[in-house]
């Protein structure tokens, strides 16, 4: 007896058909990608074959087009009562650098002098990186040298 497939949904793009697929099969629903590699290859030709087609058998195509329904509304995340676990909070190995004035956290590292950067680049037609490290505050405009 030959495995009768159902097409439940199409994609212009092969990504998107991925990811549907990635949901469904951790579902438990085994499903198949149709035209997905001419697609992949000639985007162009996405709607003269129908784009890709997201199939899944036969005893399967209601409760796929079910979620598939639910993902494209919006509605396909976890329920409140499934188990989720977190990963830890991520942990800082350096304190953040504060603005000596305004004690803002809003503050970038400049690596080189910009001048120099750019003067070079005209004059010699490549830069020259004169390393020189400097922080700036984005909220009051102060920069500052880093002391050892």
């Amino acid at each position: 007896m030959a495995l009768r497939l159902v097409t439940i949904a199409t994609f212009s793009q092969p990504t998107e058909a991925h990811i549907l697929k990635g949901r469904l099969e951790s579902e438990g629903i085994p499903c198949y990608l149709g035209d997905e590699h001419i697609v992949g290859a000639h985007p162009f030709y996405s709607v003269a074959v129908g784009g890709v087609k997201l199939q899944v058998e036969e005893q399967h195509a209601e409760e796929a087009r079910e979620l598939v329904n639910r993902i494209q509304s919006g509605r396909g995340h976890l329920d409140a009562d499934e188990d989720i676990e977190l990963a830890p909070p991520m942990q800082q190995h350096e304190p953040a650098m504060l603005c000596p004035i305004c004690d803002s956290d809003h503050v970038r590292e400049e690596n080189y002098s910009k001048t120099v950067f750019s003067f070079s680049y005209l004059l010699l037609g490549f830069p020259l990186p004169f390393f020189n490290r400097k922080f700036k505050c984005y909220d009051c405009g102060y920069t500052w040298k880093q002391k050892k």
